[in-house]
């Protein structure tokens, strides 16, 4: 197979933006942002780029900076990346989490994944337009927010939106959440995300008699949450194709030969639980899959008792819903409540719609265009992600999510890295991220037909 094989110029300039990066301990919370915030309005006025520090809490800034076009014909693309990150156990980690360090051909530290890698190699690519003086047909906004990670809305991406919009509005963004490489059945494919589901969290309480746990009592708040558990656990809802999913299977099958491929054919043309078994998945794409087929809900916080010998009469149960675009939480919340009976009090805790971007637009198809140059035997799939990202508190913006890596081999380590122990990434992965943004820019923003 074919590997594109980045410059030396910049793997060695991405390399050390990323190492700067990850040695600014932005842990969130509390956040300290403004150590790599003004470090990055550092780095780009250093080469004549105008960047802004914009505060909605002291401290916690967010970077904003546009190339802009002489005579733009689109509207603008956005550059989107947070730079907080989680917290680490030191003590389980064989690296200094905030060292940057380089050991065995990877960049090692907290945020080299999630995602001031990605942040590093958009700088790389924003910093290349302005070097070579790209002929920009529209303007390319870079921004790096604080706060994902907690994402309480004060500070961060959704206080921009609320007060700055104008400086970051765009037809499109680059965003977190794709990029993975997967294969079956002998072919490769390459994920876009171009929506994700929302949320529907809910707060399910059980009641029942209260006693002494030495006579044990035939109907508990206990007892009911017990068979509400496994209903839960059984539960598959009803199928639902959207658009993404659909051109995802679609696109699938067109690469696959038969019988594989008719498989995929006949759950498009009905789309059932019966079918979608039959699919020639696996792994974890096939619970993948299978997530974004349906609205999902996940019981993960159990509350309740208070004593070892006193049977409890309340008990409470956290659901985490995830409902996909444009399906309605109330109806989903009423099917909840049908499964779990009348007598249990389902309430919904927080929420927040989902996204789909369709993948027939002009970026999709330029995302697509320099995946085949750098990556010729891999196949581009739009995907919808089960998780959320920043991009669901700028709906207007067509968010795409792709940090595409030079070879899949390394997939399933990276998977388990993020928030992780002792997180990093390759060298050359690192590199041919940022080698893709390069091209797309130049593609997408300046009407070119690559460099390859």
């Amino acid at each position: 197979m074919h590997h594109f094989v980045p410059s030396a110029d910049v793997t060695s300039e991405v390399t050390e933006i990323l190492q700067a990066l990850i040695r600014f301990d932005t842990t969130n919370p509390p956040g300290n942002e403004n150590l790599a915030a003004t470090w990055i309005i550092e780095l780009l006025r250093s080469y004549g780029i105008d960047a802004e520090l914009l505060e909605g809490v002291p401290g916690r800034g967010n970077v904003v900076a546009r190339l802009r076009a002489e005579h733009p014909k689109h509207r603008p693309l956005l550059l989107m990346g947070h730079v907080d990150v989680v917290g680490v156990e030191r003590e389980q980690w064989t690296h200094d989490p905030f060292g940057g360090e380089i050991d065995d051909g990877f960049i090692w530290g907290r945020g080299a994944l999630d995602m001031k890698g990605q942040v590093a190699a958009e700088l790389v690519a924003f910093i290349d337009a302005h070097r070579r003086d790209l002929p920009l047909d529209r303007d390319l906004i870079l921004m790096a927010t604080a706060d994902e990670e907690v994402g309480t809305g004060e500070c961060g991406i959704g206080w921009l939106a609320e007060h700055h919009f104008d400086k970051i509005d765009a037809e499109y963004a680059i965003n977190e959440g794709g990029g993975n490489q997967f294969d079956l059945l002998g072919q490769r494919f390459l994920t876009c995300a171009v929506g994700e589901k929302g949320g529907d969290r809910l707060r399910l309480t059980f009641r029942g008699q209260p006693g002494h746990a030495s006579v044990p009592l035939p109907d508990t708040a206990m007892s009911r949450l017990g068979r509400a558990l496994v209903q839960l656990a059984e539960r598959r809802g009803p199928v639902i194709l959207k658009d993404t999913a659909r051109t995802m299977l679609s696109t699938i099958a067109a690469t696959l030969p038969e019988p594989h491929a008719a498989a995929f054919r006949t759950f498009l043309a009905a789309p059932s639980w019966e079918h979608a078994d039959a699919l020639p998945t696996e792994g974890d794409f096939r619970l993948e899959v299978n997530a974004i087929l349906t609205n999902t809900a996940v019981p993960t916080i159990v509350h309740g008792g208070h004593q070892i010998n006193v049977i409890p009469s309340e008990v409470v149960l956290d659901v985490d819903g995830r409902i996909l675009p444009g399906e309605d939480p109330a109806s989903f919340r009423a099917e909840i409540q049908a499964l779990v009976g009348e007598d249990v009090l389902v309430e919904p805790v927080s929420g927040y719609p989902g996204l789909e971007a369709s993948p027939q637009s002009s970026l999709f198809d330029a995302l697509g265009a320099t995946a085949s140059e750098m990556l010729p035997d891999v196949q581009l799939i739009p995907v919808l992600m089960t998780g959320a990202t920043d991009a669901g508190l700028i709906p207007a913006v067509r968010a795409y999510g792709i940090f595409p890596l030079r070879t899949f081999e390394r997939q399933e380590l990276y998977n388990s890295l993020v928030h992780g122990h002792d997180e990093r990434i390759a060298i050359d992965d690192l590199a041919f991220g940022a080698e893709f943004y390069i091209r797309l820019v130049e593609r997408f923003c300046a009407g070119g037909d690559g460099l390859g």
